[in-house]
């Protein structure tokens, strides 16, 4: 009996199986894998953050459903998140924005609030949101393919 086991267990089942894919899994590298989780614990304190600031301001009597306030907390989320990307040194195009942002703020004098020098600020900002545009395009080249 044992003699017989052995030989159906040496037998190999041949089954319906698929053939074997042409294409190759590319698998991230300890690098990649470290930036993920680092953007993912970024993610996670960000929300843990606004969820806390926007309770403490419901209940302040603010109403937090308004079209406008969801708007404005939008932009204070990626603020927020940029933030802790770059203090992390990792640089995103919102902290681009934040530092032409910040540029504008804390060099212009206190004179220089005419209509064209606001202008003008407003104008570089665009420009440069449209040089970030136009660097996205270039670099969407669709997913990479192994």
């Amino acid at each position: 009996m044992s003699e017989n086991n052995e030989k159906q267990s040496a037998e190999i089942i041949q089954g319906p199986w698929k053939k074997a894919s042409k294409r190759k899994v590319k698998l991230p590298d300890n690098a990649e894998i470290e930036l993920q989780e680092a953007i993912g614990f970024v993610d996670d304190l960000t929300q843990t953050l606004i969820v806390q600031m926007i309770h403490t301001i419901k209940e302040n009597d603010i109403d937090v459903e308004k079209e406008s306030f969801v708007q404005n907390m939008a932009f204070i989320i990626e603020m927020v998140r940029a933030c802790l990307l770059k203090e992390m040194s990792l640089d995103t195009n919102m902290t681009k924005i934040m530092d032409v942002m910040f540029e504008m703020l804390f060099n212009s004098s206190p004179d220089s609030d005419t209509e064209d020098a606001v202008k003008l600020e407003v104008d570089d900002l665009k420009s440069m949101i449209t040089k970030m545009r136009m660097e996205m395009e270039e670099d969407d080249d669709g997913p990479e393919l192994a």
